[in-house]
């Protein structure tokens, strides 16, 4: 049982024969595919079988070794390993049955054994190979998995070394990147005409450090202006001599002695590249303000964009004022126009953004193949044929809005991220991917069965649109670290797209690299004049939370189902859209189970519609279907309360509410990317729970700010919960203390002003990149991606395939 230098053993020798007895025991799943997750709970069982001491299941050789498998093919005569000896990093190897020897398999046979197993034959034909790694040949290479996620801060270096490697040939490269910034016609920074080449503008430089020095660091611009234009300085270096004095002196001390921290601080405090006009893009679902939250595919990311959106304004114009800069930056979303919009704006063309001066929705219809409009809402997943023509209308309409090019593209979610890649390539401008979830790691086995469900999922088009633009972008921000790498013992979602494979269609060897420096893990925060602590008496207003208070707990109401006999116990409480992988009736579930539970707590949850006729979306209907089917199985009237979806401005004081009555907030997801819910819950005060599966680990501190559950079971949810109440039972001050430091965790960690900040630092240093370094290594990388998009994507999603 070697690895391939057949020296280091995976498995100890004095544990050698139980490994088998269970390799025995695992035989018996002959023809499946088992997770990380099933193989962990079936070695729990056999353990348990066994009466092996807890120390084996947990610390054993054994233990260590099915850890680091993320799945395991079992056939009759061998079983196939996909082993992750590292993070981002795999073996696969084929271990004959009874585990008597083991050897290492290149990725592609893995992959054909994969696909037999959606097949009666041997192998399918020959499959289309992606590797996207050869074309990174042109980008620095991240060695230490502890720098992934932190994508700038290694940019930074590598410029900065380059910067004293080779002064002559980047220093022209930084001049000439400086002097090509301007604002509606107005130069910014350096006048070419004045300081034509970098040794006349370092000259220029010193002279003025020198100059402005003598004067008060308080003077403002308009009385140094004249002296910085007769040098050959244009605006943009500060609003002070002060200011521009230190601005000046970060770039003079960057230029003789290149250092990372001088290269970040001098790029934050200028506008290199000028950024003031931003262009989000978020085409599906329904993309309002009033009354959207809870329709299919309207939640989080709505919320998200709209929080950055307000964010990202009010930085910007401090930022751009500092500067020196008299602008009012203007950001857009670009979105979906639905004619047939109900009681929606999603049929007006403009809409401003509540709490912004410049910010505004843009809504664009989608056309069919003749060029008509589509009136009606389509899900998430049927939307690919509409968004070339979505794109080629958005990069038209963004130019006449912003009366010229964007300076970014933000682009969201799969479908998002394709119309910003195409955009950008449209456009030659910046762009930024952020994912919100990826559907891989959402649905089970959805690449391998992918033609099963693929009639209403589409997912064949997704994962296609996600590589194209993760690899077409200039930089991707992550809510956690890891959604790009996972962790020591479970792989991320941007690392699921590593190898993969759609039977029939393709193989992926390699279908985003990791270690590119594009990604960077900046956490998204809560607003907060909605979200804050529950003990702020004096922000409540006294008629709301009693409005609420009835709601949620007496008041009859023909959308809301259930009555609560006993409205004072301990509330359970969550909140989420009616979908598989939020897995509500998984909760309901878990708490009809629990005699414990349902003596001392009542259910609450909002989601949705109480009424199935109301839902035109599939799963949702589905899921409602099946909570009422739950409800009577477990008899839970009396216990249970279903609200409909909670309007966002509403959503902060019913968390509170459920924490006045020292409740609590469960988050039962499957899978969750990242948990705006749970930051919502937690600042609020309300002690949360949130799946161990996906970002809630790098939110919550397990035991000390709230609580991580495996929620791939019913039983394993309740079980979670019953131990917090048994606790607070035996400790009545736990409640009060797991609430307080959840308060200090997201006010710590989670705010929109730091988001902000990072944010904007990211497009300047990927601008400084793109225009630098990346531009020519790129076209090949570029073009191997575009071969994807019209051979491959373009094709399948225009024939509505």
């Amino acid at each position: 049982m070697n690895l391939n230098n057949k020296t280091e053993k995976l498995i100890k020798k004095k544990e050698l024969h139980t490994f088998k007895e269970f390799i025995a025991v695992l035989a018996r799943h002959e023809g499946k595919i088992l997770l990380q997750n099933d193989l962990l709970l079936i070695f729990k069982d056999f353990c348990a079988e066994k009466n092996l001491e807890n120390a084996f299941l947990e610390d054993s050789s054994v233990a260590a070794f099915l850890k680091r498998i993320q799945e395991i093919i079992i056939r009759n005569e061998y079983m196939a390993l996909m082993y992750r000896h590292g993070i981002g990093k795999y073996r696969f190897y084929m271990l004959r049955q009874y585990g008597e020897y083991m050897e290492i398999m290149a990725p592609g046979e893995y992959l054909d054994i994969k696909d037999t197993q959606i097949s009666s034959e041997e192998k399918i034909l020959t499959p289309l190979h992606i590797d996207f790694m050869p074309f990174y040949d042109f980008s620095p290479s991240i060695r230490d998995t502890r720098s992934v996620g932190n994508g700038i801060r290694y940019l930074n270096r590598y410029l900065s070394s380059h910067l004293f490697q080779n002064p002559k040939e980047w220093n022209e490269k930084l001049f000439s990147f400086i002097k090509m910034h301007s604002h509606n016609g107005f130069q910014l920074l350096v006048n070419g005409g004045i300081l034509t080449d970098f040794d006349s503008f370092y000259e220029a430089l010193d002279e003025m450090i020198e100059t402005l020095s003598r004067e008060s660091e308080e003077t403002p611009y308009s009385r140094v202006e004249p002296l910085l234009k007769k040098a050959g300085f244009e605006p943009g270096w500060g609003n002070t001599a002060g200011r521009i004095v230190k601005t000046m002196q970060l770039l003079y001390d960057l230029i003789n002695e290149p250092d990372d921290s001088l290269l970040e601080a001098f790029i934050a405090r200028v506008p290199m590249p000028h950024i003031s006009k931003i262009a989000i893009i978020s085409p599906h679902g329904w993309f309002g303000q009033e009354h959207v939250l809870g329709k299919p595919d309207t939640g989080g990311q709505v919320i998200y964009i709209l929080d950055q959106v307000r964010a990202l304004e009010k930085y910007l114009k401090e930022s751009l004022r500092l500067s020196g800069l008299d602008i009012d930056p203007r950001i857009i979303v670009i979105t979906r126009l639905i004619p047939e919009a109900g009681d929606t704006t999603c049929d007006q063309k403009h809409e401003k953004i509540h709490g912004t001066k410049n910010g505004w929705i843009l809504r664009i219809p989608f056309r069919d193949e003749h060029h008509q409009v589509i009136p009606h809402w389509i899900s998430r997943f049927h939307v690919w044929p509409y968004l070339e023509q979505f794109a080629e209308d958005a990069a038209f309409a963004v130019q006449s809005e912003f009366e010229g090019k964007p300076d970014l593209i933000i682009g969201n979610y799969s479908d998002g991220n394709l119309v910003a890649s195409l955009m950008s390539d449209a456009l030659d401008v910046t762009q930024c991917t952020i994912a919100h979830a990826l559907e891989k790691t959402k649905y089970l086995f959805s690449d391998l069965y992918w033609k099963n469900v693929e009639d209403h999922y589409h997912f064949s088009l997704q994962f296609t649109a996600d590589m194209i633009a993760m690899n077409k972008s200039d930089f991707i921000i992550a809510s956690t670290h890891q959604e790009i790498i996972g962790t020591e013992t479970e792989m991320g979602q941007y690392e699921s797209y590593q190898n993969f494979t759609l039977p029939g269609l393709y193989q992926v060897i390699n279908g985003i690299n990791l270690f590119a420096p594009k990604f960077n893990v900046i956490p998204p925060g809560v607003d907060e004049r909605i979200y804050f602590p529950y003990h702020e008496s004096d922000k409540r207003i006294q008629e709301h939370t009693h409005t609420w208070e009835n709601r949620l707990f007496t008041d009859p109401a023909e959308d809301i189902y259930g009555r609560l006999e006993n409205p004072d116990k301990r509330p359970i409480f969550t909140m989420a859209r009616f979908d598989k992988v939020k897995n509500i009736t998984g909760l309901i579930e878990a708490f009809g189970q629990s005699d414990a539970l349902r003596e001392s707590c009542n259910l609450i949850f909002s989601a949705g519609s109480i009424r199935i006729e109301e839902s035109k979306d599939d799963e949702e209907r589905e899921q409602i279907h099946l909570a009422y089917e739950l409800i009577g199985k477990y008899d839970l009237h009396g216990q249970i309360r279903w609200l409909p979806s909670i309007k966002k401005q509403d959503t902060g004081e019913v968390y509170r509410i459920i924490a006045d009555k020292k409740g609590i907030f469960v988050q039962p997801a499957h899978f969750e990317a990242f948990g705006l819910t749970i930051l919502e819950a937690m600042v609020s005060g309300l002690p949360t729970f949130g799946p161990k599966f996906g970002g809630p680990s790098e939110i919550i501190e397990p035991g000390k700010s709230g609580f991580l559950m495996n929620t791939s079971k019913p039983e394993l949810i309740a079980e979670s919960l019953e131990t917090f109440m048994e606790s607070c039972e035996k400790n009545t001050g736990l409640w009060k203390t797991i609430s307080e430091n959840g308060i200090k965790r997201v006010n710590s960690y989670f705010t929109w002003a730091l988001y902000s900040e990072k944010l904007v630092s990211l497009a300047k240093l990927y601008g400084f990149w793109r225009f630098s370094e990346s531009a020519e290594g790129k076209v090949k990388l570029n073009r191997y991606t575009d071969l994807i998009y019209h051979f491959l994507f373009r094709q399948r999603a225009l024939q509505g395939e």
